[in-house]
Parts: C-alpha cells; structure tokens; sequence
C-alpha cells in the first residue's frame, strides 16, 4: 500500500510506516499550503511515474487542496490524512461532495491543542501586560517616560471561546485553571464542555460579545463562520476587550477589525492568520500598536511530523478493514 505525502517526516517515522507494511513517496509541495494554487502545490504528484500514481491508497496532503485533477491522477487513492485541524483556508475549501462521491475518507491530525492554547495564553498575557510597547522601549532604551501602561489582571476575567473543539477546550481548560476565568464557549449546538461556564450556538454571539473581556476565535472556517466578526460585531465588544484569533483569517472582516483597532473601539488584538497570508507588506496591520501579529505559526511543535504520524498509523487497521466507522477523527460527517 503506497503512501504519498507533501509532509517530509523524519527516518524513524518513514520506518514507521514501513514496518506497518506501507510504502512510502515525499512529494515535495509546489509552495506554501496557504497560498500555492493546488495545481502548483501539487504539480510534482502529476510528474510520477503512471504505475507510482496508480498504488497510491492513502495521500497526506491539505484535504483543501485535493482537486477533480489530483483524483484523476491518483484514481485508487482512499483516504486523505489532512496534517492540520481545519479543513478550509482562506479562499481553499475542501470539496465534499466529490470526495464523498469517491468514498473517499477524510481523517485530520487534531494535534494543535497544546501549542496552539499555549500562544493563546502568551498573547493575552503580551497584550495585557504590554509587552509590545516595553519592546520598543527596549530598543530605544527608555527604562520610565510620562506615559504610563497599567498592568491589566487576567485573573477572574470573563473569556469567550468561539469554538469549543480540541483547541478551545484545552484553551478554557487553561484561563480556567490558571486564572480562575469564567470561560463562555460557543459551539455547533450549545452542548456543555467540561471547564466552561456556559456554552452556547452561534446565535448568540451578539449577546455574549458584550460580556468579554477576551474575545478568542478557535472554531472552524466553515460557511456559518465566515466573517462572522464583522464591524457590527465589533462594536458589540467592550472597548477594553481584545480579541485573539490563531484560527482562520477568513473568521474576520480585516477591514472592519482594523477600523475598529484604529478607532481604539477595542483594546488590541493578537493575529496569526490572515485573509491573505503571507500578511501583504502594506497591510495597515504591520504598523498598529495594539496588535501582535505572528506569522500562521501558532500549531508548530517540535514533534509535529511525529504526532501527524502517530494518527495515521493509529487508523491504519480500521481502513485496511475497510472499517470508516472505526476511524478516528473522521472529518467527513460534520465537514470540518
């Protein structure tokens, strides 16, 4: 059974899967997963020899990025093990009923949820605590100037969590723990989460914003949640309140969040996805002093092709049974 795959794992985990009677092809990407074109992200797979195209079973790649062309050109392929959480980035967005219509599997690699709540934690603690101004201070080495910067308490906060999946639950598990916060979560139907106060659906979102004093975006990009903070929204926040969003750029209307930075109708903000990734040079982001931006690099972890690892093997026998319903993480039934 040949595995092909646009991850480079290291020898110990390519032996890995050898052992467990697969073989193994790297692929090397056209560019980067959110932004490349899937045709040039996936250029080199339409370059393999037919009879390496035609035992390929199992793909690891972006499940955003598998196009009518890439199954043409691997026709046997079964199962797509996507590396990340979600499942649609920016304007990529995985095509469902073609799969569907190949019995083709989608399993993703929920293994963001430490790495990922640890950046939310450091970002509302840079935000709170004004660590980006102190940096500059440091480089201009100013120790004290007129203007004062308050310590603001995370502690007792009110956090809301839209989205309570593996990274928001370890997110509210954390402020809840670590800062006594109360934590509101907001989910597909409302259902209770351990460590959260309330939870909530979507349509509730207008009244909850009100009450936060952290906004933080850990949910799916999927059609009911794009753009779902827009410049109405915004002006439901507090103006004390900041809003945190590792998750997708598309979650937020750039253009009304920056308005609403600009216009100080909230405190700040920390970004480490975009509408357009890389962020272009010009964005007004880069240059407003309460906003954090990192660069889509909130999930690495130095494990990381590991862990991707470990859940494909951990579903290898359930598919070569041919038993889907036995599958972990399967994300074709809710779709992301």
């Amino acid at each position: 059974m040949r595995v092909l795959s646009t991850q480079q794992f290291g020898p110990e985990d390519i032996a890995r899967l050898e052992a467990a009677g697969c073989t193994y092809t790297y692929i090397e990407p056209g560019g980067d997963p959110h932004t490349a074109p899937s045709d040039i992200f996936h250029a080199n797979v339409f370059m393999l020899p037919e009879e390496i195209r035609q035992e390929v079973r199992i793909i690891v790649t972006p499940s955003f990025h598998v196009t009518a062309r890439l199954l043409e050109a691997l026709p046997n392929l079964q199962w797509v093990h996507h590396p990340g959480a979600g499942v649609n980035s920016g304007e990529f967005w995985t095509q469902w009923d073609m799969l569907e219509a190949r019995h083709i599997v989608v399993t993703t690699a929920k293994i963001h949820a430490i790495p990922i709540s640890e950046w939310i934690l450091t970002a509302m603690l840079a935000l709170s605590k004004h660590f980006k101004r102190y940096v500059e201070r440091q480089k201009a080495h100013i120790y004290h100037n007129e203007e004062r910067l308050p310590n603001i308490l995370m502690d007792g906060k009110t956090a809301l969590i839209i989205g309570t999946g593996h990274v928001g639950a370890e997110t509210g598990r954390k402020l809840k723990l670590a800062f006594h916060m109360y934590t509101i979560g907001v989910n597909s139907d409302g259902r209770p989460v351990e460590y959260f106060d309330e939870t909530h659906t979507l349509s509730a979102l207008d009244d909850l914003l009100p009450r936060a004093d952290y906004v933080i975006c850990t949910t799916a990009l999927v059609e009911s949640t794009r753009g779902m903070i827009h410049a109405a929204r915004l002006q439901c926040m507090k103006p004390t309140a900041f809003l945190i969003n590792p998750s997708r750029g598309g979650l937020i209307v750039e253009k009304d969040l920056i308005q609403a930075l600009r216009e100080r109708r909230i405190a700040g903000a920390a970004l480490d996805t975009f509408e357009v990734e890389p962020l272009p040079d010009d964005s007004p982001l880069w240059d407003l002093d309460n906003v954090i931006v990192t660069p889509h690099c909130s999930g690495g972890r130095p494990d990381y092709q590991t862990a991707v690892m470990d859940c494909l093997l951990a579903n290898l026998e359930a598919f070569r049974a041919n038993r889907r319903d036995l599958m972990d993480q399967v994300a074709n039934i809710k779709r992301y």
